[in-house]
């Protein structure tokens, strides 16, 4: 197939815009376009002309209706994006002779950033030769803060100005993540499978339309414009190894194709410190993790077509993943686990459409996706572990993690996006999103809850759950386009159908249906070096299938279950002294949430259930500064702190009203330096070393009343160290990671090296489950083309 899409596909072009204006800004049509003495076309209303050209130096000459003539040279590289505008001048005097011409060159990423909303994005194009994955790097971003449960495949949480969870959304290409399976997760996700990410923080843009409470992160996955192959492998601790290939092949007819594809496997079995009964009493050593394998698999592959006059982009993919996790403890790392897994497979088809109509005015974009699971939750031993690997008792109930699981189902998703805009004029746009999402679940667990009254497996019994949300929006630019405005006004509606149980195991269908309204503004004001902007939703987070109608086991139903519902609001600023390779950025965030209806997980006996139980204050700031003195060297810094304080209404809770909410992080910050040289031992290559270092202060582990809350920085009392992450008497925890890159000449070859947690200090990041310590990464990456 590979030799085939080879003799297939012989030449590469990619998307070359035009925009010509006049001096005033105004958009200039009918401009003729010549491209080294070729007429290509003329400008639309919008003053822009595509072209599909390839890497290269072209002559572009615009000639004007009375005949006037202008000539630039520009030079397009299909890795990067190839917006060029130019400027002709329309006074009388220079219209024989027209000479000066502006070419600007605006990079996706910025035009992002710029953007009304609060947003950063993440660029991957350089760090396809780094180790690790892609949460290694968004923890890394200012104001973000990624937490799992382990190494490879443990479930990973992103906060975002003090919301997490499922309060913050995570996308592929605009889609929601889950549709992909475990094999794409923050937990999997190797750098090479991405173009970029984008972090939308307390407001989210329009074309995701999505029911996020705290922002939302959309994982651009990799493609290009230009013909490429490349392969890696990545060797490393704990009998870890990862590998990607990425193929993109484009020919003359506009016809493309390409594969994306990702394995991870790894033993985790890094030493953390755990309690050992002994034979009389409980002591605490280092063992290893001796039942956390994980291993996953994702490949991606696509055709498609370009610039024909029924579809500017047409493609289909097809996806496969598989997915298996061991299992080895709880939250506390108290109880340990020898047996019990989960297992998942994916297969899933998408179709992507995108057209311009009337003469480029009305932009759609529609995706739509089909994904179809298989899962198993397998907990039916009748054994016990300790942390040695030693079995301690036998003959027990099934059942390691509660009282045992076979549990096999098969979920079926639907979901489609629908994305317009409409260019009422060059100031004023209208943009429309909705998001249809589908789910239906079915299966069996002969260990779980079986309906008294019909006799029958609760789960085999099928479960749907259906939610739309839309969003309408005007967009407008105002003073010399300095100054950019937006308001959307959003619409949520959800129903589910399923089985329910209550605490006596009698079983029933039962259905919840609701609907909220929601809406969202925002301003811009950009000019020379400052960039200063403010945003504000009232954001709803809908409550999913699993919080409504639990798991037939140990969660129980609450159909009674309303949307969390939050006020976000976000100042930004950004200040840039100098250009490129000589610069200094200042830049900074205000941030404020007030939530409601905070849905909560309530331990019971003998089920838990959701709530709507918490209300919360969310005050905070994120600073970042970034210097680049010299093409050779940047380095930079950012400090993020969020004030999280509950709201407590009930006699029996209101000692802790205003008191932090509990594991969560409310001060954590980052540090790099990274140096780049060339031509070292042979003319074209490039050797960088990096230095990243990451800081997180101590977070409580229970609620703990303001009045008894120890200082920032001041000592901690006796009866309070128990309460505190770490419990060591350490003021946070305090990591280093060091790389050396070598990029071979003629870029075909990179090898890095990192080692990670370089002091082997003891990391958590919830509650009491210990991080790897000090690791080894060694990559490799190979460009065929």
């Amino acid at each position: 197939m590979f030799l085939f899409l080879m003799g297939l596909f012989s030449a590469n072009a990619c998307p070359v815009y035009i925009h010509i204006e006049d001096n005033l800004g105004n958009p200039l049509s009918r401009i003729t376009v010549l491209v080294d003495s070729k007429p290509m076309g003329s400008t639309n209303n919008s003053g822009v002309l595509e072209l599909s050209l390839s890497t290269g130096t072209y002559q572009i000459e615009m000639v004007k209706k009375n005949g006037s003539k202008s000539k630039q040279t520009i030079s397009v590289n299909c890795e990067q994006d190839n917006h060029f505008k130019f400027t002709l001048k329309t006074d009388d005097a220079d219209l024989a002779n027209l000479n000066e011409v502006v070419v600007q060159n605006k990079s996706i990423k910025k035009q992002i950033e710029e953007s009304p909303f609060s947003v950063q994005v993440v660029d991957f194009k350089k760090q396809y030769d780094k180790a690790g994955d892609v949460g290694d790097y968004l923890n890394r971003a200012s104001g973000v803060k990624l937490r799992t449960d382990g190494n490879i495949g443990s479930q990973v949480q992103i906060n975002l100005g003090g919301l997490q969870g499922k309060a913050v959304r995570i996308f592929k290409d605009g889609i929601p993540i889950e549709l992909f399976g475990h094999g794409f997760s923050l937990g999997t996700i190797p750098v090479n499978m991405l173009d970029r990410v984008e972090i939308y923080k307390g407001v989210m843009p329009v074309y995701l339309a999505s029911d996020a409470l705290g922002g939302g992160v959309n994982l651009v996955t990799r493609t290009s414009n230009k013909n490429f192959a490349e392969v890696s492998y990545e060797v490393a601790s704990f009998n870890t190894h990862r590998a990607t290939a990425n193929l993109y092949l484009q020919n003359k007819n506009n016809f493309y194709g390409g594969f994306n594809g990702s394995f991870n496997y790894s033993d985790n079995n890094y030493k953390v410190n755990v309690p050992i009964q002994n034979a009389t009493n409980e002591e605490f050593r280092n063992v290893k993790r001796f039942h956390d394998m994980t291993r996953s698999n994702y490949g991606e592959a696509f055709v498609g077509l370009k610039e024909k006059s029924w579809a500017d982009d047409f493609r289909l993919t097809l996806i496969y993943s598989d997915f298996y996790k061991q299992i080895q403890n709880d939250a506390g790392m108290r109880y340990v686990y020898g047996q019990a897994f989960s297992k998942e497979q994916n297969y899933t088809g998408m179709v992507n459409y995108r057209k311009k109509f009337f003469d480029d005015k009305l932009k759609v974009a529609f995706l739509t996706n089909y994904s179809h699971f298989n899962t198993k939750f397998i907990d039916t031993t009748t054994v016990r572990y300790n942390w040695l690997g030693d079995i301690i008792a036998e003959n027990q109930q099934p059942g390691e993690i509660r009282s045992g699981n076979n549990q096999r189902m098969k979920y079926n998703f639907v979901s489609s996006r629908l994305n317009m805009e409409y260019e009422l004029s060059d100031r004023n746009f209208l943009e429309f999103s909705e998001l249809y999402y589908s789910q239906r679940r079915k299966g069996s667990d002969p260990l779980g809850a079986i309906s008294i009254i019909d006799g029958v497996d609760v789960l085999t019994v099928p479960a749907t759950y259906r939610k739309d949300n839309m969003a309408f929006a005007w967009r407008s630019l105002w003073m010399d386009k300095k100054l950019e405005s937006i308001v959307a006004a959003k619409y949520y509606h959800y129903n589910t159908e399923g089985y329910t149980t209550d605490n006596y195991g009698f079983a029933w269908k039962a259905s919840k249906d609701d609907s909220q309204f929601g809406y969202l503004g925002g301003l811009k004001w950009v000019k020379d070096s400052y960039l200063v902007k403010l945003s504000y939703e009232y954001a709803t987070r809908l409550p999913d299938e699993f919080e409504i109608f639990g798991d037939a086991r140990l969660v129980k139903e609450n159909l009674d279950l309303d949307p969390e519902k939050s006020h976000n609001l976000n100042l930004n600023g950004q200040y840039t002294i100098g250009k490129e390779n000589n610069s200094l950025t200042f830049s900074g965030n205000l941030f404020y949430r007030k939530v409601k209806d905070i849905i909560f997980l309530q331990l019971d006996i003998p089920f838990n259930r959701y709530i709507n139980y918490e209300n919360s204050n969310i005050k905070g700031f994120e600073f970042e500064t970034t210097y680049v003195p010299s093409k050779w060297i940047n380095t930079g810094f950012n400090i993020t702190y969020q004030d999280i304080r509950r709201e407590e209404k009930e006699a029996q809770f209101k000692y802790l009203d205003d008191s932090r909410v509990p594991n969560i992080p409310f001060l954590f910050g980052n540090f790099w330096l990274n140096t780049y040289f060339g031509n070292i031992f042979k003319q074209g290559d490039n050797l960088n070393f990096t230095w990243n270092a990451n800081y997180t202060h101590r977070f409580f582990l229970v609620a703990i009343p303001k009045n008894q809350e120890p200082p920032l920085f001041g000592d901690v009392k006796d009866f309070q160290t128990s309460l505190v992450i770490p419990q060591d008497g350490r003021l946070g925890q305090f990591s280093n990671d060091v790389g050396v890159y070598y990029h071979f000449a003629g870029n075909k070859t990179t090898v890095s090296a990192e080692c990670r947690n370089i002091g082997d200090v003891r990391l958590y990041d919830n509650f009491n489950v210990q991080r790897p310590g000090r690791s080894f990464h060694l990559k490799l990456v190979y460009n065929f083309f």
